[in-house]
């Protein structure tokens, strides 16, 4: 990655989670134009500001109020297009001109979606893959089951079908620079390591 652009969430009016499903949104569909009508699919963000956190039975987790947006080139960030994704929250972003990344990297970090598992889903699958019976699987699952994480995450709505969903972001901090293509929420798929520059 050679170039950025940052956009800061600006809570007032509407509240920082409300913006985040604002802003998720509309890079969603910028992302996937850029996928869709220019093969672009490069492009990655990070959240500057995430934490997650566990500190005896408390979680503190947060996307932050920041955005950054990756790509190899300055044409594919031009060609994203944030300014105009963006401009009917003018009032709610700032985004800031592209910018090259230079020595600014500290290190990478790997950004994908947490799925949260369903405990049924997990021992029918466990069930079918050991061949033995949903009983024994949920008695299994239920021992041995990791608890799902309360990771920081956007309220989404399905432009195909209206349904609400929501996106759990992992951020994690990793050695080594891994390149590659994301999703077209500029992220990696569950077990994608594709990373993004970090400072």
């Amino acid at each position: 990655m050679n170039y950025y652009q940052e956009v800061t969430l600006i809570d007032g009016d509407k509240r920082l989670y409300e913006l985040w499903s604002d802003v998720c949104n509309q890079i969603h569909i910028a992302l996937a134009e850029a996928k869709n009508e220019h093969n672009i699919d490069t492009i990655g963000v990070s959240f500057p500001n995430y934490r997650y956190e566990e500190k005896g039975d408390k979680v503190f987790a947060s996307l932050g109020d920041k955005l950054r947006v990756f790509a190899l080139s300055q044409k594919d960030l031009e060609t994203l297009n944030l300014d105009k994704w963006l401009e009917r929250l003018t009032d709610y972003v700032h985004v800031k001109r592209i910018n090259e990344i230079g020595d600014k990297v500290k290190g990478h970090v790997v950004v994908k979606r947490y799925r949260h598992k369903n405990a049924l889903k997990q021992a029918e699958a466990f069930a079918e893959h050991k061949g033995i019976t949903l009983e024994a699987a949920l008695i299994h699952c239920a021992k041995h089951k990791q608890d799902n994480k309360p990771y920081p995450y956007i309220n989404l709505r399905s432009i195909s079908n209206n349904q609400p969903y929501t996106l759990s972001i992992i951020q994690e901090v990793v050695n080594n620079e891994v390149k590659g293509s994301f999703n077209s929420y500029g992220i990696n798929n569950a077990a994608d390591t594709i990373t993004v520059p970090h400072w």
